[in-house]
């Protein structure tokens, strides 16, 4: 069964040259549509400096386990560094999935706040998506 999931990619490195890395890496795993350009924001955690930022969609074979497994994987082959640096080669989360004609919000990321930071919202907002749940 195909799915629809919508992806926030982030990275706080100099440019945005590992957004269009892990996007080409993405279309290995199936269809996916950029829904906004690359965006640059500060961070909104209070920590200094920026986070270059990209909406997206993908369509895929894959169940919500499994492709939040293999995302890991690809942050890792990535660069993605899981200790105390601040440094975030890339970021890869699942927001939403497609379901009954609209996007439902992914669990963790309710869980995870990322519904209430600025940049999530107004790359919906550009991207002129409304997500339910």
């Amino acid at each position: 069964m195909t799915n629809r999931w919508l992806l926030l990619l982030g990275s706080n490195l100099a440019d945005d040259a590992r957004l269009r890395e892990a996007s080409s890496v993405l279309s290995a795993i199936g269809e996916i549509d950029a829904l906004t350009p690359v965006r640059r924001f500060p961070c909104d955690n209070g920590a200094p400096g920026e986070y270059y930022n990209l909406l997206v969609a993908l369509c895929a074979d894959i169940e919500r386990e499994r492709f939040g497994q293999r995302l890991k994987q690809l942050e890792a082959a990535l660069g993605r560094r899981r200790d105390a640096s601040s440094e975030v080669a890339i970021d890869i989360d699942i927001l939403a999935s497609a379901a009954d004609g609209g996007w439902h919000a992914d669990a963790r990321a309710t869980a995870k706040g990322e519904f209430t930071r600025a940049s999530v919202r107004a790359l919906l907002d550009e991207a002129g998506i409304a997500i339910a749940g």
